[in-house]
């Protein structure tokens, strides 16, 4: 067992009489969290498939926190055990950089400090990266054990109260990013078991076997041993501190946005190539056998069923749709070509419809007082209008009875 893993083993067993509040706390929220995930369905015009995921996840979340947290510390203490075991299948037969540990700190004797003082310069620059690297690797690996200690007690005591938001559909990704930093912290053993292997690959696991080759890989040959020895510890400090930083990257940095771009462009290639090949028997055949010379169709279909009439023919004797002269047709709305395939849309066909019916009312009501006023004018006139005596007497015809009558 390594011993990050013995720490936060020994940090967990000391937390646990805390997680009785931690526990109490999540089933509120818990509650909490399902009753607003039912008025989240309601929003959402009842949405009863969405309302039986809250209701499935608050059943997962509830059989975690059974028994006082007892099953989510065995899950816990489960999936960071997993991780870690397949690190020490990894590694090899031991902790390398433990075993480096201890193996620098005996390196060091009272000759190698006397070198400081009676030796040549070249003696003395050994002894001082010897000490350097005597500070730098105990450092670096105490830095990476504390602080895989202390992500992982974070985690742990934490857990319960991020997870008891998962049945909201609102903050349920707050759950998602603890299971992505769940994944990281596990992943930090699995990184430090490669570590181990690499070594023992390129045979840096003992002092014995880098000072017996007498170089590092092929490089820095005839060097001193203590120069070797200090330039292994400086390179073992860096891969330690870099470890969190590596697993933050494979689990949800470059490598998954590298297959998530691959994946998708895959999938815009795939889509592209199906309306190539859906497009030319739906529209644009359409258009090209009515453009087409001798034999070709004489117009495209219209939306109506009926036939859009053919243009007329160009230069050659051949019957071009979208061309005249050498020249282009114009683009309908949207860069469509005339004639192009147009996906049903009934939304836009109900307020076509509506809109003729409209114009058709106005020009009947326009047309049928037309006709009013045509009828009027036949019948003599305006009904409404009285006629007016004139100003001139009508002429005499001599007989004064004949003008009364």
């Amino acid at each position: 067992m390594f011993l990050f893993e013995q720490m936060l083993n020994t940090a967990i067993a000391g937390i646990a009489p805390m997680m009785s509040v931690v526990i109490l706390v999540a089933y509120g929220i818990l509650l909490t969290s399902l009753l607003f995930s039912v008025y989240e369905a309601w929003a959402r015009g009842g949405d009863v498939r969405a309302l039986g995921i809250a209701g499935a996840k608050y059943l997962a979340i509830g059989l975690l926190l059974v028994n006082d947290g007892a099953v989510y510390r065995s899950v816990f203490q489960s999936v960071v055990g997993a991780f870690n075991q397949m690190a020490q299948a990894m590694a090899g037969p031991g902790d390398v950089f433990r075993t480096w540990f201890n193996e620098l700190r005996n390196a060091a004797s009272f000759s190698t400090w006397l070198n400081i003082v009676t030796g040549t310069v070249a003696g003395a620059i050994s002894a001082v990266l010897l000490m350097i690297a005597m500070v730098v690797y105990p450092v670096a690996y105490g830095i990476f054990t504390i602080l895989y200690c202390l992500f992982g007690s974070l985690l742990y005591a934490t857990g319960p109260l991020v997870l008891a938001v998962m049945p909201s559909f609102g903050l349920g990704t707050l759950a998602k990013r603890y299971a992505t930093n769940f994944v990281i912290f596990a992943s930090w053993g699995l990184i430090y078991g490669i570590f181990c292997r690499l070594t023992l690959a390129i045979n840096l696991n003992s002092m014995a076997a880098i000072t017996s080759a007498g170089n590092l890989m092929g490089i820095m040959v005839a060097a001193s041993s203590e120069v070797l020895l200090a330039v292994v510890s400086i390179l073992f400090s860096v891969c330690i501190l870099l470890i969190p930083f590596l697993a933050k990257r494979i689990v949800e940095g470059d490598v998954g946005s590298t297959m998530l771009t691959v994946l998708g462009t895959t999938s815009a290639m795939a889509q592209a190539m199906m309306s190539m090949a859906a497009g030319p028997g739906d529209g644009w055949s359409r258009v090209g056998g009515a453009g087409g010379g001798g034999g070709g169709e004489k117009g495209a279909p219209s939306a109506a069923g009926g036939t859009a009439p053919s243009g007329p023919p160009s230069g050659g004797g051949h019957g071009s749709v979208g061309s005249s002269g050498g020249s282009h047709a114009p683009s309908g709305p949207g860069g469509r070509s005339p004639g192009a395939y147009r996906p049903p849309n009934v939304p836009h066909a109900i307020g076509w419809l509506a809109g003729a019916a409209a114009a058709l009312a106005v020009q009947g009501g326009a047309k049928a007082a037309q006709a009013g006023k045509e009828l009027v004018k036949k019948a003599g006139g305006s009904p409404s209008s009285t006629p007016q005596p004139s100003s001139n007497p009508p002429p005499s015809t001599g007989n004064p009875v004949d003008e009364w009558v």
